[in-house]
């Protein structure tokens, strides 16, 4: 089932579990509290939002994987993507919806070490709508969905193979039916050949460059032990970098003019 159905079947099924009691005195609930009470065991990588009580602000989808990057560049790099893809979604119809049980199975991979390169991850195996589906059919048929989906490297879910048009090709077919300044749109276009890059492996996510920082520090011992002197030239190269006073050519990659698209 999709995240959405999942969540609709649990919220309407008598199994589901009730919300523990609570003292009138120290809380009222609200009748939004069992679907929060609900998919609050789903925050890994979205929220669903419903709307506040009295509110004219509509059901929302929050993104919740990212995490804060060493630079200015890498931070908008990750930002601008995930408001493009929202609007790439939005736009084109797209379904990247899984199960969720295959969602919390990707959570558990991506903790792995260097995961990025070295795990699979199961994802739609296409996520443009069928064109041959009646929109007036109403619900989908019950039964399996297990053909939808398939296992792939974050390589291809970004970037595509094969029949699979990835993430980031996608994003760019929304950036480019849209009117945009030349360079906003350089700028975009880097930002996406960052996260194009980190996909494929080509740059280093910054977990990886911190295990290689310290790996190949003077003073390690290959004993697993991070002294005070390894963790200060650390900490003082990462707020180098941050700070813009030293480059990471293998974090960011080599950054272009704006009066260049690529």
């Amino acid at each position: 089932k999709s995240f959405v159905s999942s969540l609709s079947l649990s919220l309407l099924s008598p199994l589901s579990p009730s919300p523990p009691p609570l003292s009138p005195l120290s809380f009222s609930p609200s009748p939004l509290y069992p679907c929060q009470n609900i998919q609050s065991t789903n925050w890994q990588t979205m929220r669903f939002k419903p709307p506040p009580l009295n509110s004219t602000i509509g059901w929302r989808v929050e993104f919740r994987p990212l995490e804060v990057q060493l630079t200015d560049f890498e931070n908008a790099a990750f930002v601008v993507f995930v408001v493009l893809l929202t609007r790439a979604i939005l736009s084109f119809k797209l379904n990247i919806l899984i199960p969720i049980s295959k969602m919390q199975e990707n959570m558990t991979r991506a903790q792995k070490r260097d995961a990025v390169r070295s795990e699979k991850f199961y994802f739609r195996k296409s996520v443009v709508p069928d064109d041959d589906k009646d929109d007036n059919e109403g619900a989908e048929p019950k039964g399996s969905h297990d053909h939808e989906y398939t296992e792939m490297s974050v390589d291809t879910i970004i970037n595509g193979k094969d029949e699979f048009p990835g993430l980031i090709p996608l994003v760019r077919m929304y950036v480019n039916s849209i009117e945009m300044d030349v360079d906003t749109r350089c700028s975009v276009m880097q930002y996406l050949r960052l996260i194009s890059k980190r996909a494929s492996g080509e740059l280093m996510t910054g977990a990886r460059w911190i295990r290689h920082f310290l790996t190949s520090h003077p003073l390690y011992k290959q004993d697993s032990v991070v002294t005070e002197e390894m963790n200060y030239d650390l900490v003082k190269r990462m707020m180098e970098i941050s700070e813009g006073t030293v480059p990471c050519l293998e974090l960011t990659g080599k950054l272009l003019p704006k009066s260049v698209d690529n």
